[in-house]
């Protein structure tokens, strides 16, 4: 467990590093907002206020930015209805069933952005690799919880890693707090599967759990390739139709 704790602490960091560069308000619980600190880092004071203006002022590529991750998110639900089912132990299933819900409303949250742009919500998995990866969680179901949450973390990783690049990037601040909202579930539901394997005997330090980071490194990024195909060509079509 000291293990699973530490990389997600670690990965944490990372996502805090890519964070601060991103909006400059906070919405807190009691509805008000915040200054945030001033931005830092060499990358951050680099960008010009002619980045700042094209990244807010672009629907098209805002759409296209949008549409990438709620195609993640329909990428995910047919995985978890199938991890869920595949599952065996009640604490696991209910954990899973909880996270399904968050992507539900992700998927929600990022459609109701996409319609305010202006856009359609594309409300499909991307192709090839959404097949892909819910062939990979199916995969997982014969070896019970273990292969589950192997198969799990596979995909996860690039969940994960993708609403964390998304939510370092400068957006208008009600999506800039959005993105890093969802960032933070999905950082959640990775560091959540690692523990669960740590607890399993197949933790990160273990032959298995070290095989299956190396699979979900490759597999992920061969899927972030893939996907930035499918984005552009959505920017493209946005911008054929709604010339900004």
């Amino acid at each position: 467990m000291a293990s699973s704790i530490t990389h997600y602490e670690s990965a944490r960091a990372r996502t805090a590093e890519r964070n601060a560069s991103a909006a400059a308000l906070l919405i807190t619980d009691a509805g008000t907002a915040e200054e945030r600190a001033p931005y830092t880092g060499l990358e951050t004071r680099a960008l010009s206020e002619r980045t700042l203006e094209r990244t807010i002022g672009d629907n098209a590529a805002l759409i296209a930015d949008l549409t990438d991750l709620l195609q993640l998110e329909f990428d995910a639900l047919p995985a978890y209805t199938v991890a869920i089912a595949g599952l065996r132990r009640p604490d696991l299933h209910e954990t899973l069933t909880s996270f399904r819900a968050d992507h539900e409303r992700h998927a929600h949250d990022l459609s109701a952005h996409i319609r305010r742009l202006g856009g359609f919500p594309l409300t499909l998995p991307h192709l090839p690799t959404g097949l892909l990866k819910l062939g990979v969680q199916m995969a997982g179901l014969p070896g019970g919880d273990q292969t589950v949450l192997l198969a799990f973390v596979s995909n996860e990783w690039q969940s994960q890693e993708k609403y964390a690049r998304y939510a370092a990037r400068l957006y208008p601040p009600e999506l800039a707090i959005l993105l890093q909202r969802h960032a933070a579930d999905e950082a959640r539901h990775y560091a959540w599967a690692c523990g669960a394997l740590e607890g399993l005997g197949c933790g990160a330090d273990t032959p298995v759990g070290w095989a299956t980071q190396a699979f979900a490194r490759f597999h992920g990024t061969t899927a972030d390739t893939i996907e930035a195909f499918g984005r552009a060509a959505v920017e493209a079509t946005v911008r054929a139709f709604r010339p900004t």
